[in-house]
């Protein structure tokens, strides 16, 4: 009885292991995107093509794929934090214009969030269509587009900016509006001000990839340039700033001195002439400064460094709001200026006349 058991049991085992082996790996598929063969396949899924291991060791130093990025991935819903930081959530909201959670899986962003190779067969981004800012402004260039599609703001300063109005700890364009300082739009204007914009926008192609993607060879580790998206690195201070050379040739870093696209000016007034970033800082601190003196921020002092954040309040004064508005924006651009400098300068002191002046 036992001998016929185990001679059913490997007779079963043996017919599974023929009917497996009988499974060919072929030639013969037919993808979706209308592609036949598996040969389609290996232009990208081969031993010798590096250009994927290049973009997954860029992509793995990003901020995109890690910290507080990561941090908002299956946040509870409902949420529209999931457009910008699930991959579910981007791909969903660039397709339809909207979002539709819960989603059955959430997960990080990565290559198949901005590119679709399976379905497209090619590396072309999902969208590269121009967007339209809250403010109605169209941001259009070229591959910059896709970007734009998370950083910008959330808000439209026209209707933010108002008398009145109750002001929150998180008052202002959220923690992305780069794609209205490229632009030179998205800052509250004051009547009877001019406001310049550096061309940033129009000689940079692709805009934020021409100078963020910069350099995309195997560069410093993958730490800076191609997916990492990072301009400097901070362990090291490597940098791409060689590819600002045609208009900025005397820069050796982003906080260099004026050339020949601004003049030589000491744009904070404290005296000395500096680099653009550090001349940025001090202008940005004269603002909160003032705001500060009118209960409008708040302020930490930690050893030699001091710090300003959003107070809640109710702002009469529309003018005054839009000042806080404008210190928020540049507080969360975070590019210290080099995005648009001329913009941030003149954001900067017309809010500071006004505020002073009301």
């Amino acid at each position: 009885m036992k001998r016929t058991m185990i001679f059913t049991v490997l007779f079963a085992v043996a017919l599974i292991f023929v009917v497996g082996c009988e499974r060919k790996v072929t030639n013969e598929i037919t993808q979706t995107n209308g592609f036949t063969g598996a040969d389609q396949c290996m232009t990208c899924h081969n031993d010798t093509d590096g250009r994927l291991l290049q973009a997954q060791g860029e992509w793995a130093n990003s901020i995109h794929a890690s910290g507080n990025n990561i941090d908002y991935t299956n946040r509870d819903f409902p949420s529209d934090c999931v457009k910008c930081h699930d991959h579910e959530g981007f791909v969903d909201w660039i397709t339809t214009d909207t979002i539709h959670p819960p989603y059955e899986n959430v997960s990080a962003i990565g290559c198949f969030t901005c590119h679709a190779p399976h379905t497209n067969g090619d590396f072309r981004l999902r969208a590269d269509g121009p967007y339209t800012l809250a403010n109605a402004v169209v941001f259009d260039h070229e591959s910059g587009n896709l970007c734009v599609n998370c950083h910008h703001s959330r808000s439209n300063v026209v209707t933010e900016v108002v008398d009145n109005k109750s002001v929150s700890t998180r008052f202002g364009p959220h923690h992305g509006p780069q794609g209205e300082m490229i632009e030179g739009t998205g800052g509250y204007q004051y009547s009877g001000y001019t406001y310049t914009s550096s061309g940033h926008a129009s000689s940079v192609r692709g805009a934020c990839v021409g100078c963020h993607m910069g350099n995309q060879q195997a560069h410093d580790g993958y730490k800076i340039g191609g997916h990492s998206f990072n301009m400097v690195d901070e362990e090291t201070g490597a940098n791409l700033v060689k590819w600002c050379d045609d208009c900025h040739s005397k820069a050796t870093s982003y906080d260099f001195i004026a050339d020949t696209v601004i003049a030589v000016y000491d744009f904070d007034k404290n005296g000395t002439v500096e680099g653009y970033q550090t001349e940025f800082r001090g202008m940005l601190d004269s603002l909160a400064r003032v705001l500060y003196a009118r209960g409008l921020l708040t302020r930490t002092i930690s050893g030699t460094d001091t710090t300003y954040s959003g107070k809640s309040s109710t702002v009469a004064d529309k003018g005054i709001v839009g000042a806080i508005w404008n210190w928020s924006t540049l507080n969360e651009d975070r590019s210290e200026g080099i995005h648009n400098f001329k913009y941030a300068k003149d954001l900067i002191w017309s809010s500071i006349n006004y505020v002073n002046t009301h």
